[in-house]
């Protein structure tokens, strides 16, 4: 696949809606009252404030080149690029995470819009694409407002993350105390809050290199260790009956789910042919419609059946972003966020146990 000469920021802003899938705090942190698209708002939106002045300014430098070729017209393009920066001034007045989804959809749009307008003026009035990769190139690297929010985007992540994760703990070990208090054997389980506890230090070392890559996988593999030590808690209770289980699971499904369409929604824009992605994603959506029936139902059976199903359809999912990752023609970062992604997917597989 040819590489377009907005890649970078318009692939940023496409990328944003993989956000959730990668800034993960641990289970059940922070404020209980707040899921975890909730907690993690504050960074995607200062995330899509980074990635739009990115975009805004490649914009910029695209109008300003193709009005140098002769027979041009970039009245199109002036008119996307006006909206585009109209939406880039609401994004800090935006109070809420759907409202955030509705309107990172809009600025994809006209980014992809703008982008494909860019193309055809380009390429109908002989301009080079080498020139105006180096034209975005010089007006991106001279732009100090993208640098600004940048900062502002590791700051904000930064902060919300190590709060997070220092929130999990303290809460944890109070719950571990309180369960020794009653009674609970606890000896086995402390251990594992103690060598998580260590990990605090891994990911400041991760958020501090601003390397997307490290402090995801670092971020993700965090995130992994809290469900385990969560699940250690519960099975220490034996307070959990296997509905809830089985109802917690369900739920996970339907955020895999989620996160699913707006991958393969990503995936498809970018590289149109994405193999098997989307009928395991199918598979996935059926598997798990048929568990919350069984579970509404009451048919615990049926429900264990359909849970190892949806164990399956994870891995038969986590394979197709594997093979992309490894096979396709992908943005820079991008193949790193599949095979995250991947990882994570097989984690929740295992999670589900035998039935």
């Amino acid at each position: 696949m040819s590489c377009h000469p907005l890649r970078a920021g318009f692939f940023g802003i496409l990328c944003l809606a993989l956000l959730a899938l990668i800034v993960c705090v641990p289970v059940h942190a922070a404020d209980p009252g707040l899921s975890a698209a909730d907690r993690n708002f504050p960074i995607q939106q200062a995330y899509l404030a980074w990635m739009s002045e990115v975009t805004d300014a490649e914009m910029a430098a695209s109008v300003s080149y193709v009005e140098t070729l002769y027979g041009e017209d970039t009245g199109t393009m002036i008119s996307l690029h006006s909206d585009f920066s109209k939406a880039k001034s609401a994004i800090g007045s935006i109070a809420s995470q759907p409202a955030l989804d509705n309107h990172t959809s809009l600025m994809q749009k006209t980014a992809l819009a703008f982008n494909r307008e860019t193309i055809n003026q380009t390429t109908a009035h002989q301009g080079k694409i080498s020139d105006l990769q180096s034209q975005i190139g010089r007006a991106v690297n001279a732009n100090p407002y993208i640098a600004m929010k940048k900062d502002d985007y590791w700051i904000i992540r930064s902060t919300h993350q190590m709060d997070d994760f220092d929130t999990w703990v303290a809460q944890t070990q109070k719950t571990l105390d309180a369960l020794q208090v009653q009674g609970f054997p606890v000896t086995e389980t402390q251990p594992y809050l103690t060598r998580f506890s260590s990990l605090k230090a891994d990911m400041k070392s991760a958020l501090d290199s601003r390397d997307f890559n490290k402090a995801d996988t670092t971020a993700l593999m965090i995130r992994n260790r809290s469900v385990e030590i969560t699940d250690r808690i519960a099975a220490l209770q034996g307070e959990v009956s296997q509905d809830e289980t089985a109802a917690f699971r369900i739920d996970e499904a339907d955020r895999v789910i989620a996160r699913g369409d707006r991958i393969n929604r990503q995936l498809v824009e970018a590289i149109l042919d994405i193999g098997a992605a989307e009928p395991a994603l199918s598979k996935t959506k059926v598997d798990v419609k048929l568990a919350h029936g069984a579970l509404n139902g009451g048919q615990p059976r049926l429900i264990s059946t359909q849970l190892q199903l949806i164990k399956k359809d994870y891995r038969d999912l986590a394979a197709a972003y594997r093979d992309i990752a490894v096979s396709a023609s992908l943005p820079e970062g991008m193949a790193d966020i599949l095979k995250a992604t991947s990882i994570s997917l097989e984690e929740t597989a295992d999670r589900i146990g035998e039935s």
